[in-house]
């Protein structure tokens, strides 16, 4: 019946969440969502379309922000895309908002002394000597934060795949490397540094911005590597 038909027609929704690269953020376009890798291959594929990355986004604000909306929202049609952001991020809850911290002019907390101080102090760990222990351990509590995000959307009967953004932040495989749920990383590679979002780039020859970030010329070729994984997950 046609009823039937459009049943099973029905459009499939391409949820997508990561921090500015994958918002398409370049030069003073902070978002560009319908012309990143993403909305490229929302089209390409015939996906209904939602982009909630955000410039400075931490991965708590990632994991966060994809359960609020797939709790309501999120179905078995539903395709979720994320590109992780840099472990040294973070967000703090203050005065019923969400801050995202990281480092920069833009994310610096200025409301009182005592939450800049406290936003100088944590930033700095950036530059301080203990800082390969302290991200050491961000990045392992990170990896168990991302796992566990990977298992609720498995439970959930909802199709996933994870890529790095900037840079894969496992960079010390041997600590590291864990089993994944029916491993939803790019190419099944999650210790692979060469398939983040700004590596590949780089190694097609884009030449970033002064924020590192990409032209959308590089985010059709990111698209052209993509599609064929993402695709996987659609039939």
């Amino acid at each position: 019946t046609e009823v039937g038909h459009l049943k099973r027609k029905k459009m499939k929704t391409l949820y997508v969440n990561g921090d500015s690269h994958t918002s398409g953020t370049y030069l003073d376009m902070w978002d560009n969502y319908n012309d990143c890798f993403a909305g490229l291959l929302s089209k390409r594929l015939g996906l209904k379309y939602i982009n909630h990355a955000l410039a400075g986004g931490s991965n708590a604000r990632i994991i966060r922000t994809s359960k609020e909306y797939l709790e309501k929202q999120g179905n078995k049609d539903t395709i979720v895309l994320i590109g992780w952001s840099h472990p040294i991020r973070t967000e703090w809850y203050i005065n019923n908002k969400w801050l995202q911290i990281a480092p920069g002019e833009l994310y610096e907390v200025k409301q009182n002394p005592y939450l800049h101080k406290m936003w100088k102090a944590y930033i700095n760990t950036l530059w301080d000597d203990k800082f390969n222990a302290i991200h050491l351990n961000r990045t392992v509590e990170q990896q168990y934060m991302i796992a566990e995000f990977s298992k609720w959307l498995y439970d959930k009967g909802m199709k996933h795949l994870f890529f790095h953004a900037k840079h894969s932040f496992f960079y010390k495989k041997n600590i590291f490397e864990m089993e994944w749920t029916s491993n939803p990383w790019l190419h099944k590679q999650p210790y692979n540094p060469t398939i983040a979002f700004c590596d590949f780039c780089q190694s097609k020859g884009h030449v970033a911005d002064e924020h590192s970030h990409y032209s959308m010329e590089a985010h059709k070729d990111y698209a052209d590597f993509v599609e064929a994984d993402l695709k996987a997950l659609i039939t």
